[in-house]
């Protein structure tokens, strides 16, 4: 990996409609370029909009050319690189399956507990655990769970916001 390379968060703003998040995923894929994290929702119902947030990795002409390249897609209104932003909050969501020992039990809840986690389901053989923070965060707290016998993860992808006026959305 280049050491100019960092990684970035791009917001896009999109129409909600079929095919727009193949082709803004296809333009990533067919030129090579890693999504580390992806997360899709509609924000305004009214005007058929939807934001994108992608994570990815790159130098600096390489981030250009993702941004150049996004803003050629028909669909895509308008984009803000949030790691350039002088400020923006970003968060993740994991669900986590534990096993749930009885010999482990405490010092799971108590790892849980340090990192604000949620019992979502205490069942007899298993404990899912909720915890939304950042990117950092969530890998820390999986560092520490892990010796405790996960059984399966999911991770929502960073969903991220610049602080102040909406800078992506138009009109």
């Amino acid at each position: 990996m280049n050491k100019n390379s960092n990684d970035h968060i791009i917001s896009i703003m999109v129409d909600n409609e079929p095919g727009v998040l193949a082709r803004v995923v296809g333009l990533f894929s067919g030129r090579g370029y890693n999504i580390q994290s992806l997360s899709v929702s509609e924000v305004d119902s009214d005007k058929f909009l939807s934001r994108i947030t992608i994570v990815t990795n790159g130098t600096k002409i390489i981030i250009d050319q993702i941004k150049a390249q996004l803003l050629k897609l028909i669909p895509v209104h308008n984009l803000v690189d949030l790691s350039e932003e002088s400020s923006f909050i970003g968060k993740e969501l994991i669900l986590i399956k534990l096993e749930n020992r009885k010999n482990n039990r405490k010092k799971t809840l108590n790892i849980a507990n340090k990192y604000n986690a949620s019992i979502l389901n205490d069942g007899k053989n298993e404990l899912i655990l909720e915890m939304i923070g950042t990117p950092l965060d969530i890998s820390k707290f999986l560092k520490k769970i892990r010796p405790f016998g996960i059984i399966e993860i999911t991770r929502s992808g960073l969903v991220s916001m610049s602080l102040g006026r909406d800078y992506i959305k138009k009109n």
